[in-house]
């Protein structure tokens, strides 16, 4: 047997999909231990597993490049650059200050590989990322919305003290904030103290920028979703 197929039959099998998971969620938990405050033995023991666990993933990348027939198939893969990015970014040498700021966040990315490895979260990424694809002009629409209403803001309350709106970008901070429902009333409620009928402005932005527009994302999401299923399963449908 060819040492591709070895690390074909390798990288494919369960056991070994299992093992690259548990090392990740361990990854990961190493991190997050090493945000308290420990003994030099304990914080020794977290630096000698984090190389143990960057080489394994070096290793891990290498059995899946080497288990391709053509390697220029694993370049073709954007999980595969996806994940070999990360470990890359894995193997950049510690420094101090910042440096090591950035490092441990780099380590922290390694959780993301998860997604690499279970099909249906790939999906649901894929999902997403054809999604914004087909989404950009309800973007477009959202900018110009939230440019009007910025600019109508500053016009209409411009003068009241604390009221979020006297210059565009401190105006357009304020209506993302109504876009997103979080605590929204916080600034239109001083608004409405001088302009009772304020609200209709308040109001008219809520309904086209949360519930009309934020629902054709939802819309274009279960649009990309279906056709995905669809292409799926007739792929499926053909390999039978």
């Amino acid at each position: 047997m060819s040492i591709t197929k070895t690390f074909f039959k390798l990288k494919e099998s369960k056991i070994f999909q299992t093992v690259v998971a548990s090392v990740i969620i361990t990854s990961s938990i190493i991190v997050g231990a090493g945000t308290y405050e420990l003994d030099s033995a304990l914080r020794q023991f977290i630096l000698i597993a984090d190389y143990a666990i960057t080489i394994f993933f070096v290793v891990e990348i290498l059995i899946r490049f080497f288990g391709e027939k053509k390697k220029i198939n694993f370049f073709k893969d954007g999980w595969n650059i996806f994940d070999s990015i990360i470990v890359i970014s894995s193997l950049i040498p510690t420094g101090a200050g910042t440096s090591i700021v950035v490092l441990r966040l780099l380590r922290l990315m390694r959780l993301l590989r998860i997604i690499s490895l279970i099909p249906e979260m790939r999906f649901v990424i894929e999902a997403l990322i054809l999604s914004l694809r087909k989404s950009i002009y309800v973007l477009i629409l959202i900018f110009i919305l939230l440019y009007i209403y910025a600019v109508a803001g500053v016009i209409l309350f411009e003068e009241i003290e604390n009221s979020r709106f006297s210059h565009i970008g401190e105006a357009l901070l304020a209506l993302v904030q109504i876009m997103t429902l979080s605590s929204w009333e916080t600034i239109m409620l001083p608004i409405l103290d001088v302009y009772p009928s304020s609200w209709l402005f308040f109001i008219s932005f809520v309904v086209l920028s949360s519930i009309i527009v934020l629902n054709l994302f939802v819309a274009i999401l279960v649009d990309v979703v279906s056709e995905m299923r669809r292409d799926r399963e007739k792929i499926l449908s053909e390999k039978d």
